[in-house]
């Protein structure tokens, strides 16, 4: 029988996990979810052993449901980890957590990174990571951690992160994958390695950060009483996976020079592929390791599928209402600040334009060209970054709406891929784990939708109308 292999996503909510045969094809798939805390505001903790005891969970589910289709636990030869990126969790020198885990959304060090810009300036941190600093970034953490938490800094053996946390419980090895360490201000994503200048100025020993290899690498076999509890072979072997939004880019097929994922959830990701860490003073794009040793991903972020939750449960439409004849409003989705590609965070949520004629299905679709002028700015950034982006494929829940794409084609004037991978983070890790034989799966389960050439000019007109509008306002809000 063909080889298994498994991808499991650590995600913020919950974990996955996903078993695909050799040939592809989906065998198992499970899930688990755990909480998430706010001991004070602004705060996001998780308990570290969550991650665990829903990796343990996920991951025996899909063992169980191979086992029901007569496959054995010598089948699964292989596992890969999608993890959420930047979560920080610290443990004492043999990898026993000392604290909770310090959530990616969590806020804490908003002071911290004040001081952070104040001693070392706004360009400080992509000059020598290619990564931006923000209040959310491991580094403000770090920092939190050495001023309020003294009374256990000294028992600070391991400065770890979800990948390397699991790794350390999987099979004993203190190891991290390159793309989720170029995902904190602690790596140099140029170069592939532990930056001396961001870890001496934060107070990090080297010791006490994971040793960083490529995805696909074979870290170890698994421990054998891991294996046995898991239901697998004392064979199977973990390789090092990615964090999230790579292996996303990885399941869904992204390649450099041909297109970029766009991945829809809360926050709405583009991820484009290039051959080099192309880097940029205007928009200070994050860089991070790609899946592969020669490539990178540009990672921008934007207000997305939150901004269109926000007005449906604030604002309550009549579904019936149509669109008006009028020149339809202009929402900027700033609710978060503006994010990728110009970084305007002291921008907020605009709806413009408005007149008695406008309906609630006006404004809905202002909210939905909003989001799609937003992918636009950014796809334009990539590109002048990097060269043409041929085709956009989205990943997510907007991909499965029968508007959303038609819109973005339209706005953005490029076909719009829509792929019907089941978690694309989980099979992106599947594929990691894979290796070669991975590039013979089908990519047959793509939709394409393409721009109506009639709305093209249209949408062009609208998304100059956009951009005036946010810049003028995001001035303002500067003042």
């Amino acid at each position: 029988m063909s080889a298994i292999y498994l991808g499991i996503d650590i995600g913020t909510t919950s974990a996955k996990c996903l078993a695909v045969d050799e040939d592809g094809k989906v065998l198992a798939i499970a899930q688990q979810g755990y909480p998430m805390s706010h001991p004070q505001q602004g705060w996001a903790e998780q308990d570290p052993e969550d991650y665990w005891r829903a990796l343990i969970a996920t991951v025996s589910g899909c063992v169980e449901q191979c086992k029901n289709q007569g496959r054995g636990k010598a089948d699964i030869v292989a596992m890969a980890m999608s993890t959420q990126g930047g979560t920080l969790i610290v443990t004492d020198s043999d990898g026993n957590a000392i604290s909770p885990a310090i959530s990616w959304m969590d806020r804490r060090a908003e002071r911290e990174y004040s001081e952070l810009m104040e001693e070392t300036g706004k360009s400080y941190w992509y000059r020598e990571t290619a990564s931006r600093l923000t209040p959310l970034s491991s580094a403000c953490k770090i920092r939190w951690i050495s001023k309020h938490a003294a009374e256990f800094t000294k028992h600070i053996g391991r400065y770890c992160f979800v990948p390397d946390y699991l790794t350390t419980g999987l099979c004993g090895k203190f190891v991290v994958d390159t793309p989720s360490a170029s995902w904190t201000p602690l790596y140099n994503s140029s170069k592939r390695t532990w930056s001396d200048e961001t870890t001496h100025l934060l107070g990090v020993p080297r010791e006490s950060l994971p040793e960083s290899v490529e995805s696909g690498t074979v870290i170890a076999n698994l421990l054998p009483e891991v294996a046995d509890e898991l239901g697998l072979s004392r064979d199977c072997k973990l390789i090092a996976g990615a964090f999230d939004q790579a292996a996303a880019a990885c399941g869904a097929g992204a390649k450099a020079g041909r297109n970029c994922v766009l991945s829809c959830g809360t926050a709405w990701v583009l991820y484009a592929v290039s051959v080099a860490p192309v880097m940029n003073d205007t928009f200070h794009i994050p860089i991070c390791c790609h899946v592969s040793s020669s490539e990178w991903g540009m990672v921008q972020p934007f207000t997305g599928g939150a901004a269109y939750d926000w007005l449906h449960r604030t604002f309550k439409g009549n579904p019936d209402q149509k669109e008006s004849l009028t020149e339809p409003p202009i929402f900027i989705p700033h609710l978060y600040g503006g994010l990728s590609p110009d970084w305007r965070e002291s921008s907020k949520g605009s709806l413009l334009g408005l007149t008695m004629a406008h309906t609630w299905h006006d404004v809905e679709l202002a909210m939905m060209h909003g989001l799609a002028f937003e992918a636009r700015r950014n796809v334009e950034a990539a590109e002048k970054l990097s060269g043409a982006i041929p085709s956009v494929r989205m990943v997510g829940g907007a991909g499965k709406s029968k508007i959303w794409p038609q819109i973005i084609a339209n706005v953005l004037g490029k076909p719009v891929e829509i792929s019907d991978c089941v978690e694309s983070a989980c099979m992106g890790a599947a594929k990691i784990a894979a290796g070669e034989i991975s590039a013979a799966w089908s990519d047959d389960g793509i939709r394409e939708v393409t721009p109506i050439p009639e709305q093209i000019e249209t949408e062009y007109h609208q998304y100059r109308r956009y951009t005036k509008f946010f810049e003028a306002l995001a001035d303002l809000y500067e003042q």
